[in-house]
């Protein structure tokens, strides 16, 4: 029930807690574990009320995208000259929908289930797991959790039909080198295309990604604290021009 929260670098209850009271006994939604771990088995107590059994695996590991991994270590361990992988999926092979679920299964926000959570298997159709979002239903997909909807309605996306996530994203690793995901960009998009290419210079490269994608507060996720409210940022993926961001990064440049 507590966290500590970089963004106003202090302890706070964590969301979804009243402010100020520690509760041990909330039980945490299974889509918020379905997105934030690999998996969380469910049990009954002596009284038949469920509860979370201590059988889970946390973090984001390989099963989360590679399906479950049980099946494949048996086959392996007995054929270890079989190279075929037979029991595991990879997601390269993919169509660019199904790969896009897969990712989507945790970053197209908070869907409603129609099956139970942790039953999606990588490969499947989404949609028949959680609950299809429409633009009327979501017209402003949030920062926080539905980068695929905001992914979608960009130009790059629509122009691309091989676009999908890992066209951007190593997604065996973590990324904070914001000049090394902006040469993804200009695979595409040359920096002698750019209209203002002589006023940015030599700041191309470090300031693209904060430029067309910037770090925005979430209108989803507020957190209470005794002294006001937060918004969590997060790096949108609408993939666009923004006039007053671009503006405040370009400023210094062009004050000289």
């Amino acid at each position: 029930p507590v966290s500590y929260l970089t963004g106003l670098d202090q302890w706070i209850n964590s969301p979804g807690y009243h402010d100020g009271d520690v509760d041990f006994t909330r039980v945490i939604p299974p889509r918020c574990l379905e997105c934030h771990s690999t998996s969380f088995a469910v049990e009954r107590d002596p009284q038949g009320a469920l509860r979370y059994a201590s059988e889970y695996t946390l973090g984001i590991s390989c099963e989360k995208c590679h399906g479950p991994a049980s099946g494949h270590v048996r086959y392996q361990t007995s054929h270890p000259k079989d190279t075929a992988a037979k029991f595991i999926r990879n997601p390269a092979r993919f169509s660019r929908d199904r790969q896009l679920d897969n990712c989507a299964l945790c970053h197209s926000g908070p869907r409603k289930l129609i099956q139970p959570p942790f039953s999606y298997r990588p490969g499947e159709p989404l949609d028949e797991y959680l609950v299809p979002q429409t633009g009327t239903e979501n017209p402003n997909p949030d920062v926080h959790g539905d980068q695929i909807g905001l992914l979608q309605r960009t130009k790059c996306f629509r122009s691309s039909p091989a676009m999908s996530c890992s066209t951007c994203h190593d997604v065996h690793g973590q990324e904070r080198d914001l000049v090394l995901m902006a040469q993804k960009c200009v695979t595409c998009h040359p920096t002698t295309q750019h209209p203002n290419q002589a006023a940015i210079g030599d700041r191309m490269l470090t300031s693209c990604v904060d430029c067309h994608l910037p770090n925005q507060p979430s209108a989803a996720l507020r957190i209470n604290t005794p002294t006001g409210h937060f918004a969590p940022s997060y790096r949108s993926h609408a993939i666009a021009i923004y006039p007053a961001v671009a503006a405040a990064i370009l400023r210094p440049t062009r004050s000289r």
